[in-house]
């Protein structure tokens, strides 16, 4: 019986930098993790050992290095392309280039005006940037844009009541619950020429509102909200995908130390988490189609 190869790819993942854009008054400081995934059309590298056309994955992460030299200044997405586009132009043998970048903004610490040609920064404490590109050799990008790990926290106000029932239900019903998420919200654009940093900043902010606006009934409720505040705020974009946790967070006991907890510590592990997905996808008007030239 015979066997042939079917798709086949390799990579390097876990290239992580730094970019300083020092070309404004106020600069600019990301730390960047880069996946690379090249899919080939070699064969021959797996069937036979024949490395002659095979480029070396350290290949791979000094390109990402190289070009993001040419793109300190640039958006994720764009930076991205231009990876994705140099590796296909590399070699032949790419039929698809799948790009991840993960960023982190370090914090200035302002003086007004800078007083030294150098500028002083606290390292990320927020969420991260980031973007997934495909690109095709015959084909266009696909892009994924988003927000990673971003983590909120309401002191109260949520509930959670109503739930079905089984054998092995223990969980109480609660009125007033104090409510954690760490989430990843990511969408897909609705067409070309995006203004993705415009873009990012609008749905964080609608994300940061809608959480302080909304009364959450449970993890599904709020994460769907949200989903629903990005397409409402950033009219650019076509779906948008909510993902994460709800974070426990108990009461500590600490009666037997003879401390009463009027609801100020609470566990913070995170080890065990419950996890949440939805995607929410903008209808198209009606008596119109789909709308074309999306990615």
């Amino acid at each position: 019986m015979g066997h042939s190869i079917g798709d086949h790819a390799y990579g390097e993942c876990g290239i992580e930098f730094l970019l300083v854009d020092r070309a404004g008054t106020r600069q600019r400081v990301r730390r960047f993790r880069a996946d690379v995934r090249l899919l080939m059309d070699h064969p021959e590298v797996y069937r036979d050992g024949d490395n002659t056309r095979l480029i070396p994955v350290s290949s791979i992460s000094n390109s990402v290095l190289a070009i993001g030299a040419q793109h300190a200044a640039s958006e994720p997405e764009s930076y991205a392309l231009a990876l994705a586009e140099r590796f296909l132009s590399a070699t032949t043998r790419v039929r698809t280039a799948d790009v991840r970048l993960t960023s982190s903004e370090f914090s200035p610490l302002l003086s007004d005006p800078p007083t030294t040609p150098a500028q002083h920064f606290s390292a990320p404490a927020r969420h991260q940037d980031h973007v997934h590109l495909t690109l095709p050799r015959h084909g266009e990008p696909a892009v994924r844009s988003g927000l990673l790990n971003m983590e909120l926290f309401a002191t109260g106000g949520a509930t959670f009541t109503g739930f079905a029932r089984d054998a092995y239900t223990t969980t109480q019903a609660v009125t007033d619950r104090v409510f954690g998420a760490r989430m990843n919200v990511t969408w897909r654009h609705a067409g070309t020429g995006t203004d993705h940093r415009q873009c990012r900043a609008r749905a964080e902010q609608a994300v940061v509102k809608a959480f302080g606006e909304h009364t959450s009934r449970s993890s599904q409720h709020t994460f769907h909200h949200l989903g629903a505040a990005v397409l409402d705020a950033c009219p650019e974009v076509a779906e948008v995908r909510v993902e994460g946790a709800h974070l426990t967070r108990g009461l500590v006991d600490l009666a037997p130390f003879g401390v009463a907890n009027e609801s100020r510590v609470y566990t913070a592990t995170d080890h065990q988490q419950s996890t949440v997905t939805v995607t929410i996808h903008r209808t198209a008007p009606e008596n119109q189609g789909p709308r074309k030239g999306t990615v």
